[in-house]
């Protein structure tokens, strides 16, 4: 072994450097790197803030002042997916040539997106009830929701596709991604043997079918009770 190896092997691994004191965005994108691997290894379940703080070199009292909950810990990094994954969708929903390959690209992202954030919170219920949160974690969930949905009907729009009552359209069409992934991250997959582009693209097919002018009339609107 020569010098160069000798040294190398002598080398101690690289450790994160610490961030210096003080340094109040430095530390919090300490908290949410650490929260991030702990999802990406077990899903909400292992999103502790005691196991949060270990991983980011902090007391469980400091990751409290970014974070008052790990729901709000997770709401900050649910949003930072939501976005990652709009820019991710975006080039693929500008080269879709028909609506059944754009529902079938956006599906096959998503899928990574719901195996860490979206089985055991659903999305939904967290807009819904986003008044729980500070509004500097609610709005950036709520804009890139917003923003993703906003992308997919501007490229279905592009595709001259016209959906049958679209206010129910896009929400179901996000309801029903939800639903496979949900069937894929799973086990009950295992009970049929079709794979996830097979029902991808047979949902494809059916909800274009249903939610285009071709398919059921549009449903009659009824007064909401007060």
């Amino acid at each position: 072994m020569n010098n160069v190896q000798n040294a190398t092997a002598a080398a101690p691994p690289k450790r994160r450097t610490r961030t210096r004191w003080g340094d109040r965005e430095g530390r919090r994108r300490d908290i949410l790197a650490a929260a991030r691997t702990l999802l990406a290894r077990g899903g909400y379940d292992r999103l502790n803030i005691r196991d949060v703080a270990r991983g980011a070199r902090v007391s469980a009292g400091t990751v409290y002042t970014y974070f008052a909950s790990r729901e709000e810990l997770f709401a900050a990094l649910y949003a930072e997916r939501l976005v990652a994954f709009h820019d991710e969708i975006a080039p693929l929903a500008a080269r879709a040539r028909t609506p059944e390959q754009l529902f079938v690209a956006v599906a096959e992202r998503y899928l990574d997106v719901y195996r860490v954030y979206g089985r055991e919170v659903n999305l939904w219920a967290m807009l819904a009830d986003a008044s729980r949160l500070p509004p500097e974690l609610a709005q950036p969930m709520i804009q890139a929701a917003g923003q993703i949905m906003g992308l997919v009907g501007t490229a279905l729009g592009r595709l001259g596709t016209r959906l049958v009552d679209a206010e129910l359209a896009i929400p179901f069409l996000w309801a029903t991604l939800n639903g496979l992934a949900d069937h894929f991250t799973g086990q009950r997959h295992r009970l049929h043997g079709f794979s996830w582009p097979d029902m991808a693209g047979f949902a494809a097919r059916t909800l274009v079918t249903g939610l285009t002018q071709g398919g059921a009339p549009p449903r009659r609107r009824k007064e909401r009770r007060r």
